[in-house]
């Protein structure tokens, strides 16, 4: 289980290799566009989240348990 930060935050950048995806959002009306082509991966955590531009996992909170 990857640390966490005093604030709750996930300290893992990296997702785990074979889970990116790219989000094909063209068919679901202009209402989602704007996940169209974001990139996704799970995180040791077991959240998914989406990716940086440099393919670092956006900063986020682990999921509950």
């Amino acid at each position: 289980m990857p640390a966490v930060t005093a604030t709750g935050h996930c300290t893992n950048t990296d997702p785990v290799p074979g889970t990116i995806r790219t989000v094909n959002a063209k068919n679901s009306g202009p209402k989602f566009f704007h996940l169209h082509g974001r990139r996704y991966g799970k995180c040791p955590c077991g959240k998914e989240v989406s990716l940086t531009e440099r393919g670092n996992l956006r900063r986020h909170k682990p999921p509950q348990a």
